[in-house]
């Protein structure tokens, strides 16, 4: 990849499929217990701007939750297409198709915005970054996933953005990063969600980046989702996990709006560190922050949004 790039994306594909299968729901998907709130909320009506790679905004599994979309990496704006994979294999996470083929995302009615801040090859800049996080105050979205992330400190042009965005009522949540190492930003800030990836076996994966900086835990290795070309594939990364919490909490905010209740981004911080499911020390640890995030965990005293 191109050394000049100040963001390069580390997932890792275990997995292309190229023929179509009956629909499966991903062990992520239930292992955050999405299935079991579908019949109280599936995202509907919730902004989810998708920071990435583009999306394959064709795919059978997707399309229809597609919103609107826009290129940051070239002077084409509308050429948003993903030629990479990663950003729709996220996208899928969050808002994958329940229409009975391939998969289903953990809130597959929540419309899907696109930013594509990353080049072909997975690299992008802060400059880039930093506008599609405008893009995404100028669209309203309500949450902003960013399956990306960077070892230093980008600076205040980033920093302030990020604040701005916070300020308008936007939840940010992205990855930690997969280096075993430090939390990469801008999952670092207080003001974005930090996600670090567990495996199927409860444990946190042994890519994921850990710190006081991680908030919450959410399943990132062997996730199925949707994938270039029509495709679906099997990839492992906190970039996985990121949209998991992303499409959680689009449950928790669209069910909060059927309420009338306003679930801004204290709210959210408030619900994921109550209320994660406890693993690893007791309490908030560097390796799965609060918790496991479930949406039935969440929801299961509905007082929690009153």
């Amino acid at each position: 990849m191109n050394e000049e790039y100040d963001i390069q994306i580390k997932s890792e594909v275990l997995e292309v499929q190229s023929t179509r299968p009956q629909q499966v729901t991903d062990w992520g998907v239930s292992l955050v217990q999405a299935p079991s709130v579908w019949t109280r909320t599936r995202g509907e009506g919730i902004k989810v701007l998708v920071l990435d790679t583009g999306l394959d905004y064709r795919h059978p599994d997707i399309a229809s939750n597609f919103a609107a979309g826009k290129n940051f990496t070239t002077t084409t704006a509308t050429n948003y297409m993903d030629r990479h994979g990663h950003g729709t294999h996220c996208a899928g996470i969050i808002a994958g198709l329940d229409n009975g083929i391939g998969i289903v995302g953990v809130a597959p009615r929540a419309q899907i915005y696109v930013g594509k801040v990353l080049s072909d090859s997975g690299g992008g800049s802060f400059d880039w970054l930093i506008k599609g996080i405008e893009y995404g105050i100028e669209k309203k979205v309500d949450i902003i996933s960013m399956s990306l992330g960077a070892e230093d400190d980008p600076g205040e042009d980033v920093h302030d953005v990020i604040k701005r965005a916070r300020e308008a009522g936007i939840i940010l949540v992205a990855a930690s990063g997969n280096e075993a190492g430090k939390v990469n930003y801008p999952a670092a800030y207080d003001e974005v969600i930090a996600v670090a990836a567990i495996d199927q076996a409860f444990d946190y994966a042994n890519f994921s980046n850990f710190g006081e900086a991680v908030d919450v835990a959410a399943p990132g290795v062997d996730i199925l989702s949707t994938y270039l070309n029509s495709n679906y594939a099997k990839l492992s990364g906190t970039s996985m996990a990121t949209p998991m919490v992303t499409g959680v909490i689009a449950l928790a905010q669209a069910y909060a709006r059927k309420k009338d209740i306003n679930a801004d981004p204290n709210k959210i911080f408030e619900m994921i560190k109550s209320r994660s499911v406890d693993v690893g020390e007791e309490g908030t640890d560097q390796h799965f922050g609060n918790g496991i995030i479930n949406i039935f965990k969440l929801l299961k005293d509905d007082n929690n949004l009153d």
